[in-house]
């Protein structure tokens, strides 16, 4: 059993030996790999001098409530292309655990895509068959009687049609 797969170590692991040489002989000692990261990641909440601040220390099992504690955030600007008309739109984003790094946890925290994500999410229940008709409709007419919210939709799928291959009988009308 000596030749067992499960002793073998992985390329991908990061090995820190030592040559210790004890009563006359030479010894390799494995040494943890132990790594102390300074940053400021309270994004300016912590005040007071760096050598008075506790230290974090932080595992695999503690990350996500170690990241609820500190709450990291960010704020930025960011060409608005919903609108195409050159404007800039400002976007908090918090984060309290790993999941909010998700592409749909970062869109739901942007008030300006819940629109957009709500015709996406219709239209995959819709490709699935998952909504009734009575569902189906309530939220056909929501967005029909939301004229922003209709024109994008219409020139979505006009840029669906001219990407497909099929536009010789398909044509958009809204009524």
């Amino acid at each position: 059993m000596s030749d067992s797969y499960q002793k073998e170590i992985p390329k991908a692991r990061i090995n820190l030996a030592l040559d210790v040489e004890t009563g006359g002989h030479q010894k390799k000692t494995e040494l943890p790999l132990k790594m102390l990261v300074m940053g400021d990641f309270s994004n300016g909440k912590t005040k007071g001098k760096i050598a008075d601040r506790q230290r974090i220390n932080i595992n695999k099992n503690n990350f996500e409530s170690v990241m609820a504690d500190l709450a990291p955030s960010v704020r930025f600007d960011v060409p608005n292309l919903l609108a195409k008309d050159g404007s800039d739109f400002s976007i908090d984003l918090a984060f309290q655990s790993m999941k909010d790094f998700r592409p749909d946890s970062v869109a739901h925290q942007i008030p300006e895509m819940h629109s957009l994500m709500a015709m996406r999410n219709l239209l995959k229940d819709l490709k699935s068959n998952l909504l009734d008709n009575a569902k189906f409709r309530k939220k056909l007419e929501k967005i029909v009687s939301n004229q922003p919210q209709l024109e994008g939709l219409k020139q979505q799928l006009e840029k669906l049609l001219d990407d497909s291959n099929e536009t010789s009988n398909l044509e958009i009308r809204s009524y």
